[in-house]
């Protein structure tokens, strides 16, 4: 699984959260005015977003896929919330494409969702199937994909240029690294891969914390990657090579900081499922060998910076079409 996350791109969708519609958004509540025969079925609309309607229907479904997606929530009603106020983020991002005279094709948005069911170890119709068996439609995954393709095109048209880090931010980045000190760790791990539907969630995670129980007594690595991992790795006996630090999810990070040499982590949760990694080596050097003219380090760092400013100014758009809106909830 981690091999499987170091090398996939983040999916926007998955790692933005939402700022809720109370917020600051100036939302009008308003009672529901649906007709007879409506106002009590999962078609009543609960949502206005510049009069482009939001149903219970569309709120149950995102929040069922959230569900699957493994989206953390404390309440069934919290999940909710949150499917509710991405599926406002959802309408902004359409109608704000729309208004450039952009759209996602059916081809980017089968792309998109190919990504999306290859992070669940699954092509794209087992990943259906598995969706249809939890009650989610396929417009529903369509539709949110959709939107996040069609914002990315939005946002690469209006800011990728203003957002191209200069030399001198570059060499700034440059010099903050020279300062701090660099680790390096070579890693192998057991991957524990969980359903598409995450149906089997909790029984993965008890095997991993079974494993690394079994693993903290003084088991044997490579014979739990024989028979457990279903890693990319496991064909090399778990072993996943040198990894930079940051390189590594910030709970990643964290966790083999506080390990030695040796070490194994206790089960962490990436995408698509649970790993157990082991240290086998470990390097820290200052950043004194770092190069200020390496063009393959600077090269590196202006997609980072890039990546970051892009970030920034779309969060920053989003919010501004939150506040111009005319959002009502019903």
């Amino acid at each position: 699984m981690l091999a499987r996350f170091l090398g996939a791109l983040r999916v926007t969708l998955m790692l933005a959260a939402g700022v809720m519609v109370a917020g600051p958004v100036a939302a009008q509540q308003v009672e529901g005015t649906a007709g007879e025969g409506v106002a009590d079925t999962p078609f009543r609309p609960v949502a206005l977003v510049n009069e482009s309607v939001i149903t219970g229907f569309d709120v149950d479904q995102r929040a069922r896929l959230l569900a699957v997606l493994g989206f953390p929530a404390a309440s069934a009603e919290a999940l909710r919330a949150e499917a509710l106020n991405q599926l406002i983020d959802d309408r902004l991002k359409m109608q704000e494409a729309e208004r450039f005279g952009i759209g996602a094709s059916e081809e980017e948005i089968r792309d998109g969702i190919a990504r999306l069911a290859e992070r669940a170890n699954a092509k794209p119709e087992a990943f259906f199937a598995a969706l249809a068996e939890r009650g989610i439609s396929r417009q529903a995954l369509e539709d949110m994909v959709a939107a996040e393709v069609a914002w990315r095109k939005v946002i690469r048209q209006r800011f990728l240029a203003r957002a191209e880090p200069g030399d001198a931010e570059i060499d700034a980045e440059i010099a903050l690294m020279r300062e701090r000190a660099l680790v390096n760790y070579r890693l192998a791990d057991i991957g524990l891969p969980v359903a598409p539907d995450g149906s089997n969630r909790e029984k993965v995670r008890a095997l991993a914390e079974r494993i690394y129980r079994e693993l903290s007594a003084g088991g044997d690595f490579r014979a739990a990657v024989r028979r457990y991992s279903r890693s990319p790795s496991a064909a090399r006996g778990g072993e996943l090579g040198w990894v930079q630090a940051q390189q590594l999810p910030p709970e990643m990070a964290e966790v083999l900081a506080e390990l030695e040499v040796g070490e194994v982590s206790p089960p962490i949760e990436v995408s698509g499922g649970f790993s157990i990694v082991k240290i086998l080596d470990k390097q820290v050097s200052t950043g004194a060998s770092i190069r200020q003219d390496d063009p393959q380090l600077r090269e590196q760092v202006r997609r980072q910076l890039l990546s970051r400013q892009v970030a920034r100014l779309a969060e920053g758009r989003l919010q501004e079409l939150r506040r111009d809106a005319v959002i009502e909830l019903r």
